[in-house]
């Protein structure tokens, strides 16, 4: 029988019969993959690649196993698949974000990692995978059982979020030999990497701020032990050094990249006699946070102070003033780093290239930088 042979419900006529005969037993009647297989005169195994694998098929056979997919029901068993083919069709991302009583909002999923997520979401689910978060929470408990997840072969691969490579007292989660690709981290060691180029981002920042004729800055950081922290602080520094302004003419205001952090440091810079008449922050949320504070202090920004931030997060535009700040393409990265980790998953090669890809930082120029004393 062809697929062409249907009735007047648009089922192919002998699957049709198949189902009445099966209601009329009192069961619903499931269409398998034979069912299919036997309308178009092919094997199951070969509608089983067309429906995985497509690219494996012809492309007029795959058409007509498509057509009886779709005129019999047919749904795969993805759960029964996954375990032939020894695949959970999951992939795990693993974050880290400090456990705060007195800020549960941020104790999960920060703004900056929304649209990272978000492009790694829309690359894996167009594949079938499923995407599972792991927040470490910089609890030892919860990054021994995310190892343990792992190598016990519960997901299909991992995007690291962290500014470390996590492990047990006994092992690393690098020996599970699961495919890795690290958002936004700093490298690690036989793991690509998919993030900003930070050099030439603080560069950027830099540089704008000394065009407007700053010469006393200011710098709000990350935790000191943070990678990326330390890439962005000594870049800045560096940018600044080549203008002739020395690290230690810069104030240092620590942080944790959260907006508590960032109230907290303008605190310290309220309570100052000279104070900086630029600061620079290494995250929205910092920079979001600083500007509440000293503004209810009574400084003018831009006009007593330039304000710039790292991050480019969507609140950073509805700021009053509009924050200047260094934006990333988190969701072209998110979705790059998934890209990347589909083909390790396949067993692909990469590119030498590949290993390290760094997208271009962008200035958002808002209203939070002008020239001194504008």
């Amino acid at each position: 029988m062809s697929i062409e042979d249907k009735s007047a419900s648009g089922r192919p006529a002998g699957v049709q019969a198949e189902a009445a005969a099966g209601r009329r037993n009192g069961r619903p009647r499931v269409t398998k993959i034979e069912d299919v297989a036997a309308l178009v005169g092919v094997s199951a195994s070969t509608v089983s690649r067309a429906l995985a694998r497509p690219d494996r098929v012809l492309p007029e056979t795959r058409a007509r196993i498509l057509e009886a997919v779709r005129a019999t029901g047919y749904t795969p068993n993805v759960a029964a698949r996954s375990l032939r083919a020894a695949r959970s069709m999951n992939v795990l991302v693993v974050l880290s974000s400090p456990a705060s009583d007195d800020e549960p909002a941020e104790a999960m999923v920060t703004p900056f990692f929304n649209e990272l997520l978000l492009g790694v979401d829309r690359a894996l689910s167009s594949k079938g995978y499923g995407v599972l978060l792991g927040n470490l929470y910089e609890s030892v408990e919860r990054e021994e059982r995310i190892v343990n997840l792992v190598s016990a072969g519960q997901v299909d691969g991992v995007l690291l979020m962290v500014g470390r490579m996590p492990k047990t007292t006994r092992h690393s989660l690098a020996d599970s030999g699961v495919p890795m690709v690290g958002v936004t981290t700093p490298d690690f060691e036989n793991v690509p990497v998919v993030t900003i180029d930070e050099e030439a981002a603080v560069t950027m920042a830099a540089e704008h701020l000394l065009a407007l004729g700053h010469r006393r800055f200011g710098y709000l950081g990350g935790p000191d032990w943070h990678p990326i922290e330390q890439v962005r602080c000594r870049g800045f520094l560096a940018a600044l050094a080549r203008s002739g302004i020395p690290a230690d003419a810069v104030t240092r205001y620590p942080g944790d990249f959260r907006i508590s952090s960032g109230i907290q440091a303008a605190a310290t810079f309220l309570a100052q006699g000279e104070r900086p008449s630029a600061v620079f922050a290494a995250s929205d949320e910092m920079a979001i946070g600083f500007m509440k504070e000293v503004r209810r202090g009574g400084v003018s920004i831009p006009g007593d102070l330039s304000l710039m931030g790292f991050d480019g997060i969507p609140f950073a535009e509805f700021c009053e003033p509009p924050l200047t700040t260094i934006r990333q393409p988190r969701e072209g990265i998110g979705r790059k780093a998934a890209e990347l980790l589909l083909r390790l998953m396949q067993g692909r090669e990469l590119a030498p290239e590949e290993h390290a890809v760094r997208f271009a930082p962008e200035l958002q120029t808002g209203g939070t930088t002008a020239p001194p004393g504008n």
